[in-house]
């Protein structure tokens, strides 16, 4: 992993969002916040999609027929959406541009599945994207075409799908041979055949086995993303915390640090980054709240209480605990920590 400089990401606020309505007090923890938010860290990920997306980019430059899919699959918190945003970023002949008459072209269009839809409400949830107004009726066939002339009159080739795994889950269970059957339309078109990036769950993965021809295989290309390791990340993920803390909060890393902080963190977040970032967000903050100038002992737990949702019970704490590595907690599909599964804590000790 990259020890770069990290960049200004998407994950900060606009400068739309004023917080002119604040006291100074608040306006000051509001605008470290922002700046501590908008930093992005690349990891081998970012590498590696890289390579998948520019592969698309050059196959849609060639007019490469049929289309091609690219699945991109992590657990819930392994920060999925933000690395492909990120991604989608550095395809400088994708971005939006207007044409000779003044109309935005939209070559590539990143639509989140809402959650238990199916492929007509997805294909409703593309159209509202491009502004279309009118009530979206027929049958799943037509719904399909007039999709793919509005993403035609766009200039859309790329449809980046979020939350995909949404599409199984809806309340009438979808055959997933009718799903697939859909995508292959859209790649086959033989007037605009699309390119997708598909993200989700695990789930997702299994997508290209129900292709009875066993086309699809061959044009879909699969990236897992892979989960920060304590052996070969720890010290990135060191910096990583000291860098938020030291330069873009301009804080103190207190003497007081809970005994192998950068593997509680890790332990804490269940190796995901989605949960990484937020304890550390959360530790900041709470040093803020409290008017601090450096991050201790005391921020870490009351942040692990704050992400875990365990309140003042210290013996559930990772950043408290002496048996911290016995705490496990479940995440659940949309990346919340969840209770904990395996614990040899023995009494419910509760601050004062």
């Amino acid at each position: 992993m990259s020890m770069d400089r990290p960049d200004d990401g998407t994950a900060g606020f606009s400068g739309a969002e004023s917080a002119r309505d604040l006291d100074a007090r608040q306006q000051r923890i509001f605008e470290i916040m922002n700046r501590v938010r908008a930093a992005y860290y690349k990891t081998k990920n970012d590498e590696q999609l890289e390579v998948h997306l520019r592969r698309i980019e050059r196959g849609i430059k060639d007019g490469s027929e049929p289309g091609h899919i690219l699945m991109i699959s992590g657990e819930s918190a392994a920060g999925k959406s933000t690395i492909v945003k990120r991604g989608l970023r550095v395809l400088t002949t994708l971005h939006d541009y207007e044409d000779e008459y003044g109309e935005m072209m939209r070559p590539t269009l990143y639509v989140r599945a809402p959650m238990g839809c199916s492929m007509v409400d997805l294909n409703r949830e593309i159209l509202e994207l491009l502004g279309y107004e009118g009530n979206v009726t027929g049958s799943p066939t037509s719904v399909g075409h007039k999709t793919r002339r509005t993403l035609r009159n766009f200039g859309t080739k790329l449809v980046v799908i979020d939350d995909f795994q949404h599409v199984f889950d809806a309340p009438k269970k979808m055959d997933p041979r009718i799903i697939l059957h859909t995508l292959k339309n859209s790649l086959q078109d033989v007037m605009w055949p699309l390119h997708f990036v598909l993200v989700g769950l695990p789930d997702i993965e299994g997508l290209v086995d129900y292709d009875p021809h066993q086309e699809m295989e061959r044009r879909t290309d699969q990236f897992v993303l892979e989960d920060p390791r304590f052996k070969e990340d720890a010290d990135y993920v060191t910096w990583m915390v000291e860098d938020l803390i030291q330069a873009r909060a301009g804080l103190a890393m207190s003497r007081e640090q809970p005994f192998e902080l950068t593997a509680r963190i890790m332990h804490a977040a269940r190796d995901r980054f989605g949960l990484i970032l937020p304890l550390i967000y959360y530790a900041i903050e709470d040093a803020l709240e409290t008017e601090s100038t450096e991050v201790s002992t005391q921020n870490w737990i009351e942040a692990y209480a704050r992400l875990a949702k365990c309140g003042d019970n210290d013996a559930e704490n990772v950043m408290h605990a002496d048996n911290w590595r016995s705490i496990i907690r479940t995440v659940d599909r949309h990346g919340n920590l969840g209770p904990t599964v395996a614990s040899s804590a023995s009494g419910k000790r509760r601050r004062k």
